[in-house]
């Protein structure tokens, strides 16, 4: 009989591609997927590392899974994502009962390594990282595990990993560290999946990467008809897009999360003219501080920033536009605090990621001084959210009465309600038969809420 295994997954939505990557190799491994970690064979979780908090609701779940494995000693438990990569073998030190210990840029090695736990009783470990450039260099494609697998269904919306890594090391960042350098996928292959997934039934498809818009490749002879770049000897961002939005048959079209510093007037562009486009960008900026954006290492300004909402406002009116921001990085003073809620009032911002700084060892930050206590970020935090909460109903509220395109997803929380996305990104709830899900559909909005839109469907 096939072993079972279960997924467990923390973190960001590259984790979740990851996931949905690490299910598929081990279903076309002859492995097969189970709803309940109680009883799977095998129980895997992907980690992340990005703060404090998810790294410790690891630790409880394996806790937790340690306990299920006293009463079925057979059972394989595997850690693997950015927190396996950072700590390592201190993760077994710190829970003895890991059998499956895999970084980020192992994953593909998991049915093996599982094999191998299984058969041998014995832990495996699979942490390398790519961080030479000579390494780099020879970094081509991981396998269309779509492929492997006959008949698999696409999703109605999808995640396609476009690269790998990040060169930005923002002081605050354990990515760098964790996911290795950037690799970038190439062209054809991208292209090759997301037409894969179109054809199995995919109508949106989101472009995935630590700094997304940084993407290039290697111009080569025959490639589809993109816009001319002669004289180029790398692909950029822009040109993905424009080969992406070519796929007959892909609706929608999103990626996240760009990097500000990369950010250029022909991505606008491309976000401007391509029809499958979304009219949403997740915008990190994390502060708005130019003396913290200096010692976060983000490349950016202040001003800057803003010149990019201007040009990505004018290019695309009805843009929806969100962020991510950190309070209390170390040494963070009122006033440069108060730079980032006045930075909210004057982009207003669709919605927002806040945090408050979580130090990460290893990173530049780590060891910085000047802690800002926590109570002090803990009421930093508090009130940057009411700010942005205020913001987020007002921007919606002044929508009421658009007629919006839904992708409709999935039935409502009552009976004759469905629910789906904006090309800007926002939920919509709207009464209408469950034969519409997969469908895309008008849908006039009457009533506003912090998430998105309550409306009516037009007529057909």
């Amino acid at each position: 009989m096939a072993k079972s295994f279960h997924i467990i997954t923390y973190g960001c939505q590259q984790n979740v591609a990851d996931s949905e990557y690490i299910a598929r190799l081990l279903t076309a491994g002859a492995f097969t997927e189970s709803l309940e970690a109680e009883t799977a064979d095998i129980v895997l979780l992907n980690t992340c590392s990005v703060r404090e908090k998810p790294e410790n609701k690891v630790y409880q779940k394996l806790g937790y899974l340690r306990s299920i494995k006293r009463r079925r000693p057979g059972m394989i438990i595997g850690v693997c994502g950015c927190q396996a990569q950072r700590e390592g073998e201190d993760m077994r030190a710190r829970m003895p009962g890991i059998d499956v210990l895999v970084g980020t840029a192992q994953i593909e090695r998991l049915p093996d390594l599982v094999t191998q736990a299984l058969e041998t009783g014995e832990p495996v470990t699979a942490l390398d990282l790519p961080t030479k450039r000579a390494d780099l260099e020879e970094y081509d494609d991981f396998p269309a595990v779509r492929k492997l697998v006959p008949g698999a269904q696409s999703q109605l919306r999808e995640f396609v990993p476009i690269m790998f890594g990040c060169d930005k090391f923002c002081s605050f960042c354990v990515v760098p560290y964790t996911r290795g350098r950037e690799r970038s996928r190439n062209l054809p292959d991208i292209v090759a999946e997301v037409t894969a997934l179109v054809e199995g039934g995919t109508k949106e498809v989101t472009l995935l990467g630590q700094t997304v818009d940084s993407w290039k490749s290697p111009k080569s002879a025959g490639l589809l008809n993109i816009a001319d770049r002669r004289g180029a000897e790398m692909l950029k961002f822009p040109d993905l897009l424009r080969a992406v939005d070519a796929v007959s048959g892909l609706q929608r079209l999103r990626f996240t999360s760009p990097h500000p510093k990369d950010c250029t007037p022909e991505l606008i562009a491309a976000m401007r003219d391509l029809p499958t486009v979304c009219e949403w960008i997740h915008m990190p900026v994390q502060s708005g501080s130019n003396e913290v954006l200096e010692r976060m290492r983000r490349g950016y300004t202040r001003e800057r920033f803003l010149e990019i909402i201007a040009q990505l406002r004018q290019a695309v009116p009805d843009i929806a536009i969100t962020t991510d921001v950190m309070v209390g990085f170390p040494g963070e003073t009122e006033q440069q605090y108060e730079e980032t809620l006045s930075l909210f009032e004057q982009v207003q911002f669709d919605g927002a990621y806040m945090f408050i700084y979580s130090p990460r060892p290893g990173t530049k930050a780590f060891d910085a001084g000047d802690e800002v206590p926590k109570e002090i970020k803990s009421s930093r935090l508090q009130r940057l959210v009411a700010i942005q909460n205020r913001i987020s109903r007002e921007r919606n509220e002044a929508l009421l009465g658009q007629v919006f395109e839904v992708l409709v997803e999935s039935a409502g929380d009552r009976p004759g309600q469905l629910t789906g996305l904006s090309r800007q990104n926002k939920t919509v709830h709207f009464d209408g038969p469950e034969s519409l899900i997969g469908q895309i559909v008008n849908v006039r909005v009457h009533e506003a809420a912090m998430w998105g839109h309550i409306g009516t469907m037009e007529d057909r």
